[in-house]
């Protein structure tokens, strides 16, 4: 069967035309522009018209990092998990993820590993989304004195008024206690953090820029490895923000699927 040639105008030309539909806001073309993106990669158009690919990469880019893009995967990631999540949760973490420079996906899969979703979600002295305790919610509430622009949804509060918070209403504290420790030990603001990063600040923040963790043959950290061995995820008897990756990179696979949440 014989496939005629398509030329790069053509290309360019409904591709124009496209992007001007999601620019002005037309929501079919919207939800329809990721799919055909990924059709056109997935056929013969980059064989049969040289150059396409040059053409689609910038295009490709602004659709899935788009916020209505990151936000219609996110809410199907949470969605497996809770069928009427709802709208402000999902712009909560998303929001949240921009504020301290983080991909959504790490920061989805470690409120699930954390919490489940669940608010009232206890574990000893800990608790909530992001299993926060008493000692990170003051940080998180000193957080939003220091900084103006925290402050929003911040309150005095303690354990217990936190965990009778809906998990919308919990998401600010979660993203000051991230802002705070970020400021107190990477220093660097404008740091973007990987998901091991991010785990390690609630994990041993005042470690995250050691080469481990935790160890349990580290005399100084070995009673923290061992509770909470099942993070050590090659099992080399040390917890590292590699190990951290990994289980974030497994919760996204298996119980979130971010993979079909991209399609």
């Amino acid at each position: 069967m014989h496939i005629p040639r398509i030329k790069g105008a053509q290309v360019r030309g409904a591709l124009h035309h496209l992007k001007t539909a999601c620019a002005n806001k037309e929501h079919a073309a919207k939800k329809m522009l990721p799919g055909l993106l990924l059709c056109a990669q997935s056929i013969t158009m980059p064989v049969q018209a040289p150059g396409v690919a040059r053409i689609l990469k910038p295009l490709e880019k602004d659709v899935f990092e788009s916020s209505e893009f990151k936000f219609r995967q996110i809410k199907y990631m949470i969605g497996r998990i809770l069928p009427d999540v709802s709208d402000d949760f999902v712009s909560g973490i998303i929001e949240t993820s921009e504020a301290v420079k983080c991909n959504p996906e790490d920061l989805t899969a470690l409120l699930f590993k954390e919490s489940q979703f669940k608010p009232n979600a206890r574990n000893g002295s800990f608790g909530g989304i992001g299993q926060m305790n008493g000692t990170s919610l003051k940080l998180s509430i000193r957080h939003a004195s220091d900084d103006k622009n925290a402050k929003k949804g911040i309150k005095n509060i303690v354990l217990e008024g936190f965990l009778r918070l809906p998990r919308e209403q919990q998401i600010p504290y979660v993203r000051n206690y991230i802002l705070a420790t970020k400021k107190a030990y990477i220093k660097d603001m404008d740091k973007h953090l990987s998901g091991g990063e991010l785990y390690g600040l609630f994990y041993t923040p005042g470690r995250i820029n050691k080469r481990f963790l935790t160890s349990a043959n580290d005399p100084a950290t070995a009673s923290m490895y061992y509770s909470n061995r099942m993070l050590d995820y090659d099992k080399d008897l040390v917890i590292t923000k590699k190990d951290l990756q990994n289980i974030l990179d497994d919760v996204k696979s298996y119980d979130l699927n971010v993979h079909l949440a991209k399609k």
